[in-house]
Protein backbone atom coordinates (compact mmCIF):
# COMPACT_ATOMS: atom_id res chain seq x y z
CA UNK A 1 0.00 0.00 0.00
CA UNK A 2 2.28 2.72 1.06
CA UNK A 3 4.77 1.33 -1.99
CA UNK A 4 1.97 2.03 -4.21
CA UNK A 5 1.30 5.29 -2.85
CA UNK A 6 4.69 6.53 -3.06
CA UNK A 7 4.88 5.36 -7.05
CA UNK A 8 1.69 7.26 -7.82
CA UNK A 9 3.08 10.00 -5.96
CA UNK A 10 6.46 9.75 -8.07
CA UNK A 11 4.30 9.59 -11.09
CA UNK A 12 2.04 12.54 -10.37
CA UNK A 13 5.21 14.26 -9.69
CA UNK A 14 6.97 13.32 -13.17
CA UNK A 15 3.93 14.28 -14.82
CA UNK A 16 3.90 17.94 -13.12
CA UNK A 17 7.49 18.19 -13.45
CA UNK A 18 6.90 17.65 -17.52
CA UNK A 19 4.02 19.65 -17.88
CA UNK A 20 6.05 22.89 -16.26
CA UNK A 21 7.42 25.31 -17.99
CA UNK A 22 9.73 26.34 -15.33
CA UNK A 23 12.78 24.65 -14.49
CA UNK A 24 14.24 24.24 -17.99
CA UNK A 25 17.78 24.25 -16.90
CA UNK A 26 17.22 21.53 -13.99
CA UNK A 27 15.47 19.30 -16.40
CA UNK A 28 18.46 18.90 -18.38
CA UNK A 29 19.91 17.54 -15.67
CA UNK A 30 17.18 16.07 -14.05
CA UNK A 31 14.18 15.10 -16.47
CA UNK A 32 13.15 11.68 -14.77
CA UNK A 33 12.17 12.86 -10.79
CA UNK A 34 12.93 9.04 -9.87
CA UNK A 35 16.13 9.58 -11.02
CA UNK A 36 17.18 12.12 -9.31
CA UNK A 37 15.29 11.11 -5.84
CA UNK A 38 17.61 8.00 -6.42
CA UNK A 39 20.40 10.18 -5.68
CA UNK A 40 19.50 10.82 -2.23
CA UNK A 41 23.59 11.35 -1.02
CA UNK A 42 23.80 13.67 -3.88
CA UNK A 43 25.88 16.74 -2.46
CA UNK A 44 24.72 19.92 -3.76
CA UNK A 45 26.82 22.66 -2.89
CA UNK A 46 26.55 26.28 -4.10
CA UNK A 47 28.57 25.38 -7.24
CA UNK A 48 26.74 22.26 -8.80
CA UNK A 49 23.33 24.50 -7.88
CA UNK A 50 24.16 27.15 -9.76
CA UNK A 51 25.07 24.87 -12.57
CA UNK A 52 21.90 22.76 -12.52
CA UNK A 53 19.65 25.10 -11.97
CA UNK A 54 21.49 28.02 -13.78
CA UNK A 55 20.83 30.46 -10.61
CA UNK A 56 23.58 31.99 -8.67
CA UNK A 57 27.08 33.55 -9.89
CA UNK A 58 26.44 33.25 -13.61
CA UNK A 59 26.82 36.30 -15.81
CA UNK A 60 23.40 35.51 -17.87
CA UNK A 61 21.55 35.14 -13.93
CA UNK A 62 23.03 38.50 -12.83
CA UNK A 63 21.89 39.98 -16.27
CA UNK A 64 17.89 38.46 -16.52
CA UNK A 65 17.69 40.88 -13.61
CA UNK A 66 19.69 44.02 -14.41
CA UNK A 67 22.41 43.72 -11.93
CA UNK A 68 25.16 43.49 -15.01
CA UNK A 69 25.06 44.82 -18.76
CA UNK A 70 26.37 41.86 -20.54
CA UNK A 71 25.42 38.18 -20.07
CA UNK A 72 28.77 37.06 -21.87
CA UNK A 73 31.29 35.23 -20.79
CA UNK A 74 34.61 36.91 -20.46
CA UNK A 75 35.96 35.56 -23.90
CA UNK A 76 32.63 36.75 -25.65
CA UNK A 77 32.15 33.32 -27.48
CA UNK A 78 28.03 34.43 -25.93
CA UNK A 79 25.85 34.05 -22.58
CA UNK A 80 27.53 32.77 -19.76
CA UNK A 81 25.04 29.57 -18.78
CA UNK A 82 25.61 26.68 -17.51
CA UNK A 83 25.86 25.05 -20.76
CA UNK A 84 28.15 27.16 -21.69
CA UNK A 85 30.43 26.45 -18.59
CA UNK A 86 29.77 22.75 -19.30
CA UNK A 87 30.54 22.31 -22.89
CA UNK A 88 31.81 25.37 -24.81
CA UNK A 89 33.58 27.71 -22.21
CA UNK A 90 37.50 28.06 -23.26
CA UNK A 91 38.17 29.03 -19.74
CA UNK A 92 37.37 25.64 -18.76
CA UNK A 93 38.61 24.12 -21.62
CA UNK A 94 41.44 21.82 -19.70
CA UNK A 95 38.90 21.10 -16.73
CA UNK A 96 36.71 19.67 -19.53
CA UNK A 97 39.23 17.60 -20.75
CA UNK A 98 39.44 16.09 -17.77
CA UNK A 99 36.24 15.23 -17.17
CA UNK A 100 35.79 13.96 -20.89
CA UNK A 101 38.88 11.72 -20.45
CA UNK A 102 37.31 10.17 -16.64
CA UNK A 103 34.34 9.49 -18.44
CA UNK A 104 35.95 7.33 -21.27
CA UNK A 105 37.82 5.58 -18.73
CA UNK A 106 34.53 4.46 -17.08
CA UNK A 107 33.10 3.47 -20.26
CA UNK A 108 31.17 6.16 -21.12
CA UNK A 109 30.68 8.02 -24.29
CA UNK A 110 31.40 11.60 -25.54
CA UNK A 111 29.65 13.71 -26.49
CA UNK A 112 27.08 13.83 -23.50
CA UNK A 113 24.13 15.63 -22.60
CA UNK A 114 23.66 17.41 -19.27
CA UNK A 115 21.75 14.62 -18.08
CA UNK A 116 24.38 11.80 -18.53
CA UNK A 117 26.44 13.80 -16.32
CA UNK A 118 24.01 14.39 -13.65
CA UNK A 119 22.65 10.56 -13.44
CA UNK A 120 25.55 8.15 -14.88
CA UNK A 121 28.61 10.02 -14.08
CA UNK A 122 27.72 12.25 -10.33
CA UNK A 123 30.49 11.85 -9.09
CA UNK A 124 32.62 13.00 -12.08
CA UNK A 125 30.38 15.81 -12.79
CA UNK A 126 31.00 16.83 -8.98
CA UNK A 127 34.70 17.18 -9.55
CA UNK A 128 34.27 18.84 -12.26
CA UNK A 129 31.83 21.59 -10.73
CA UNK A 130 34.10 21.58 -7.87
CA UNK A 131 37.38 23.01 -10.08
CA UNK A 132 35.61 25.72 -11.37
CA UNK A 133 36.11 29.20 -9.76
CA UNK A 134 32.79 30.60 -10.45
CA UNK A 135 34.11 34.16 -9.08
CA UNK A 136 37.15 34.27 -11.67
CA UNK A 137 34.57 33.59 -14.62
CA UNK A 138 32.71 36.97 -13.89
CA UNK A 139 35.60 39.55 -14.77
Amino acid sequence: MIRELKEEGEQEWQSEWHASTKGAITKSFFPIIKDRLSKKKLQMGIKQSTIVTGHGTLRSYYHRFKIIDDPKCVFNMGPQTSDHLLWVCELLRKQREVLKTRIKQTGGNWPINNSDPANKHTKLLQMFVDSINLETLQL
